[in-house]
This record gives C-alpha cells, sequence and structure tokens, in this order.
C-alpha cells in the first residue's frame, strides 16, 4: 500500500480547510477532499480533537460520509485520537470518484486527515464552473435536521447538512459550494441569555469569514491563516444570519438599530471580498423571536445598500411536521427553503 498525504497533488479540497505538517484539516460543515481513485483497496488515517470524557459528549462526536461516483456508500463516526478508516474496497481495480465529507459542524470538533493508504494512485477531481456560497448558523449546519422531534436532544447523529437548504439548492444548480457556519452565531450579537444587557459579541460571524478556518487554527494554536479570496470565486453568496442576534434584540428599537448597522457593515464587507457575486439575505425558517421578526430590519438594511446585485429573501416559517430536534427545522422546512431560494436565484441569475 502507498501512503499519500491529502494535499494538491492528489486531491482536491471542497470548502476552507487549512492544510498543516502535511494534515488536511476539515472543520466547516461539508468540507471534503474529492479525488479520482484508480486502484482497489483506500483507507484514510484521521485525527480528531473529540474526546469522550464525559458521556453528554458522545453528542459532540464528529461524522463523516463517504461518496463514489455520486452515491453514498458509508457514514461513520470518528473516533478519538488518531486511527485508520476503511473508505473503498472492490474486487477489481477501476477508477473511482471519491468524496470524503465532514458532516459534523465545525462547533464541536475538526478532523484531520493525516494520510490516504491505497494500492492504487490518487489525482485530484476538476473544481466545476459554478460556484456558490452560504453564510449561516446551526440552520445552515443541518442542525437537527434528521431529528423526530421539537424535544429531542442534539447530537451529531441527526445532523445532516448535506439535507439542508443549502446543499440542496447548490445541487440544482450543479454548483460548487462552501458553507462557512456555525450554531449560535450572529453578526451583531450570538445567542445570550434573555437578561443580557449587552450583546455576545465576542464570537460573530465578521470574526471569521476573512479567516480560512479560525477555529481549527486556534484548536491547533496557530495564528489564523488569512483566506484567499481568488481561491473560490462563488457567483452566488446565500447568507442566513439573524436568527440568533434576535435573542439579544428582544423587539428593543435601538438593539434592532445595532443589528441593522452590523448587518449592513457585514454585507458590504462581503461585497468588498466578492465584487461581482450576487448576494441573497435571507431569515425567517425558525420564525417569530427566532430570527423572523428581524426580517425587516435586513430588509431594510438591503435596500438601503442600494447595490442592484443583493437582495432580500424571506423564508418560510417551520411548521407542524416541519421541525427536528431542539426546535430546529427538519428536512421538510429545508425543501421548501430550497425550493424558495432556487426560485429566486433563478429570476435574477436568469439560469
Amino acid at each position: 500500500m502507498n501512503k499519500f498525504p491529502a494535499d494538491e497533488r492528489h486531491v482536491r479540497a471542497i470548502g476552507r480547510s487549512v492544510f498543516r505538517g502535511g494534515i488536511r484539516y476539515l472543520g466547516w460543515s461539508c468540507s471534503a477532499v474529492e479525488f479520482v481513485f484508480t486502484g482497489r483497496e483506500l483507507s484514510a488515517e484521521i485525527w480528531t480533537d473529540w474526546v469522550r470524557d464525559e458521556p453528554w459528549k458522545e453528542a459532540f462526536r464528529p461524522y463523516i460520509a463517504v461518496f463514489a461516483d455520486g452515491e453514498q456508500v458509508s457514514r461513520f463516526p470518528v473516533s478519538a485520537g488518531t486511527k485508520s478508516y476503511p473508505i473503498y474496497k472492490s474486487d477489481t481495480a477501476k477508477a473511482v470518484k471519491l468524496r470524503v465529507v465532514k458532516l459534523s459542524e465545525a462547533a464541536f470538533s475538526k478532523i484531520g486527515i493525516v494520510s490516504l493508504s491505497a494500492d492504487g494512485e490518487l489525482v485530484p477531481t476538476e473544481l466545476s464552473a459554478r460556484r456558490m456560497e452560504f453564510i449561516g448558523d446551526s440552520i445552515t449546519c443541518g442542525f437537527g435536521i434528521e431529528g423526530r422531534s421539537a424535544e429531542e436532544r442534539f447530537s451529531t447523529k441527526t445532523e445532516n447538512p448535506l439535507k439542508s437548504y443549502a446543499a440542496l439548492t447548490a445541487e440544482h444548480f450543479g454548483a460548487e459550494y462552501n458553507l462557512i457556519s456555525w450554531s449560535s452565531i450572529g453578526v451583531y450579537s450570538s445567542d445570550c441569555p434573555p437578561d443580557a444587557d449587552k450583546p455576545a459579541d465576542g464570537w460573530v460571524m465578521p470574526m471569521l469569514y476573512d479567516c480560512t478556518d479560525i477555529g481549527t487554527d486556534n484548536i491547533l494554536g496557530v495564528p489564523p491563516e488569512p483566506w484567499d479570496f481568488k481561491k473560490f470565486v462563488p457567483d452566488v453568496i446565500a447568507i442566513n444570519l439573524g436568527t440568533n442576534d434576535s435573542s439579544y434584540t428582544r423587539d428593543i428599537p435601538e438593539r434592532i438599530n445595532g443589528f441593522k448597522k452590523a448587518y449592513s457593515d457585514f454585507v458590504r464587507h462581503i461585497r468588498e471580498k466578492n465584487p461581482e457575486a450576487y448576494i441573497i439575505c435571507t431569515l425567517g425558517m425558525m420564525g417569530g423571536l427566532m430570527g423572523g421578526r428581524l426580517f425587516p430590519a435586513v430588509d431594510e438594511a438591503v435596500r438601503e445598500l442600494s447595490d442592484g446585485r443583493i437582495f432580500s429573501l424571506e423564508l418560510d416559517e417551520q411548521r407542524t411536521g416541519g421541525i427536528g430536534s431542539e426546535n430546529h427545522p427538519n428536512a421538510v422546512t429545508h425543501r421548501k427553503a430550497a425550493d424558495k431560494l432556487i426560485e429566486k436565484i433563478s429570476g435574477i441569475t436568469g439560469r
């Protein structure tokens, strides 16, 4: 068996990922490596920072899915430390396109592909001509999407960003996509208790956006790697933020104004980094105090920006039958949101 690093000579990195010390780190939801393998057998040596030192930490265990020629062939949890996992096996040597995808989100655990061991050769695939970026919170991560009820506790076992509105939208257009998403995060304030008198602004999306993967770099104890925006130039960017900000704004006018300013500033910054992209500002899937009430502020911010390629889109609130674990939208609600976003994108791009 030959041993290969997950570098650009052998794999194509999908999503933002850092490559340090010969290891490809996958932090973000749907971050992946993809390559054409010609041979019979391939395994991966994978590291994770996840440690089960308390029973409840099983809920945060990292999960991976493997695709062969576009079909999912396995889905499995990663154990603590560094271990080898079988990825692909065939009775005959043949060329197959393999994709190894991180399903669990960045907030709970990271993985590192230490090496790939195979009896054949690995060649990176080509980047799609169409590209999309999704910036969001737990909804975009697919939090609770496979959960059975609102009362069910969260677990990475029922988290699946491949069923999210983001993945469904990108797949409809045959587009490559990056997810920049983190549970409980906001623009002005991340999730906070109802008696908070200051915004929870110690970890908000504008702090993360300009870095490749600041969460992983923090775990590794190294300075954050700046993201090279030339590496991935999206045609369309969809933002789904404001749900967690509402835990602080709580219908208080001056706080809503603070949110609107922070939101406008962030969208301007996204435009600066992506001068040609269509930008769609969405909100509303969880409805009510969980974000829907901030859509008017989002809509107003978009109108005040006066940019002909920036749009707002209110998504439909989840209903009975459309709710997964911890009151998050399930696959039914995500499908409805994807359909609405697809219609919007088709209308503004003509595709």
